[in-house]
């Protein structure tokens, strides 16, 4: 009888550990799940719903007909595609240095200010938080040749003033100066959080050392925000292949293909020309690209680089 009830003992023990391990696998996921659902509903449901239909030639109103690769042979021998693209490029030059940049520098006067510091935050933030609709189109009347900033700079004695919006050669500028103006005070504000959390006594120690405040700068706290300006690096270059409101509001593309960018483009050939298809690979295309990117980002990380 005692054999028995130690052989009943063990295999009670094996059985309520089991149960404990079982409870450590399933309540974790219980509690994820309501995310996992959102992401499945969300992100992996239309992900797999795009691939799908970017293999089809489908007008949107009749059957789909599967046609398999068609749709990205044509996509590597699309020359709007690739105009599209160069602009993108443009785009992510353009916006992975001015706004940065002026970020950097007012962010840094910012944190010198000893009083009233909330009310520069909150003046330089402003534009982050207007409708991007309103501004576009209050910019566009600013670039309005007939009763924008043309006609002041007429006023004041400038000739041969330039078409904002209708010259090609600036065109593209024109609209990622609007959007640079409410995307910098954001990054000015990551910065500016960055700024507050780097080590003074280093600071201090370079005074000490006889260093002035550009090689402060330079060697000190410029180092010290490499994670944050990594990561806003980044970001910048993802939503950058992102960009569409400010161009589809004040030029839609145009002139010509002049600011033309792949998210204008995909919604163009997907609703005006009724090519779901082909634009799902445009998509695609778009989401390959920001993969690239931070897989990059990834790499460098591991290479020791603070991200």
């Amino acid at each position: 009888m005692s054999a028995d009830l130690v052989v009943m003992k063990e295999s009670i023990n094996v059985r309520r550990k089991n149960r404990k391990n079982w409870k450590k696998v399933i309540v974790p996921w219980l509690f994820l799940s309501p995310a996992l659902f959102l992401i499945i509903l969300v992100v992996a449901g239309p992900t797999i719903g795009t691939l799908v239909l970017s293999l089809t030639d489908w007008d949107g109103i009749q059957q789909p007909k599967f046609i398999g690769l068609e749709n990205y042979q044509s996509l590597l021998s699309d020359p709007n595609f690739f105009a599209a693209l160069g602009n993108n490029f443009k785009w992510m030059a353009l916006f992975c240095t001015v706004p940065i940049i002026f970020a950097l520098i007012i962010a840094y006067m910012v944190s010198k200010v000893k009083h009233g510091q909330m009310f520069y935050r909150s003046t330089f933030f402003l534009p982050q938080i207007v409708s991007t609709v309103v501004s576009a189109k209050v910019w566009a009347w600013i670039y309005n040749p007939f009763f924008g900033i043309n006609t002041l700079l007429t006023k004041w004695g400038f000739h041969n003033v330039p078409m904002w919006l209708g010259d090609p050669a600036i065109a593209l500028f024109s609209v990622a100066l609007v959007d640079g103006w409410r995307y910098w005070g954001f990054l000015m504000v990551l910065i500016l959080t960055a700024l507050h959390q780097t080590d003074k006594s280093l600071e201090e120690a370079a005074i000490v050392e006889g260093a002035n405040k550009m090689q402060i700068f330079w060697y000190v706290i410029l180092p010290q925000l490499r994670p944050t300006l990594m990561l806003i690096l980044m970001l910048t270059m993802i939503w950058s292949f992102a960009a569409f409101d400010y161009v589809f509001v004040m030029t839609n593309g145009g002139p010509g293909n002049a600011t033309e960018l792949i998210s204008t483009y995909m919604y163009k050939e997907a609703l005006q020309n009724q090519a779901p298809g082909y634009a799902s690979s445009i998509a695609l295309a778009m989401a390959v690209l920001s993969g690239i990117i931070i897989a990059i980002f990834g790499i460098m990380k591991k290479k020791g680089w603070e991200m």
